[in-house]
């Protein structure tokens, strides 16, 4: 079954878009002002790891991007002291074809996702440790020889939203 599900979702990317549409409006974005950052932390599969993308690297070269491009980092401890535990979720989920027609074809899912802590409005009793507050995601297909690049140049891509979403909701702060 799992055989099956994996080559008809193969199968079924060649024929979608690579890209699925972020969570970014004007509500989205304002849940990101006057976070004082985000904290990077990096979520993977073993079969992720498997073709070299591994979780330290993918964080290291996240931060990296998120700063070139002015958005203001958190460690984990800042993260944990700041109220709103503003934490920018990197999840990467891969699945490889072990049936002769996808033998070599790597399913790859990518989710961006800032969690934040949050309360109910209508019983502000009621908080939640964790609400995603923005997201995007990506899912597509690659062969055994270009899954790292297609894998990091997909994170590339959703950082990039991410960071323009991020700015663009901090702007006036700067200014």
């Amino acid at each position: 079954m799992k055989c099956l599900a994996c080559t008809l979702i193969g199968l079924t990317l060649f024929v979608i878009p690579a890209a699925v549409d972020a969570q970014d409006t004007e509500w989205n974005r304002y849940t990101l002002e006057k976070i004082g950052g985000v904290y990077i932390s990096v979520v993977s599969n073993p079969t992720c790891e498997s073709v070299g993308v591994m979780p330290s690297q993918v964080q290291a070269n996240a931060a990296i991007k998120l700063l070139e491009s002015e958005v203001d980092l958190l460690t984990e401890d800042e993260m944990l002291k700041n109220p709103g535990l503003p934490e920018l979720r990197i999840t990467l989920q891969c699945v490889v074809g072990d049936r002769s027609d996808v033998e070599g074809v790597l399913a790859y899912s990518i989710e961006v996702r800032v969690n934040q802590a949050a309360k109910m409005i209508r019983d502000e009793q009621v908080t939640l440790a964790e609400a995603v507050t923005w997201y995007a995601t990506a899912v597509g297909v690659a062969d055994a020889d270009g899954t790292q690049e297609a894998l990091h140049e997909t994170i590339d891509l959703k950082l990039e939203e991410f960071a323009t979403a991020y700015v663009e909701a901090n702007a006036e702060e700067v200014g």
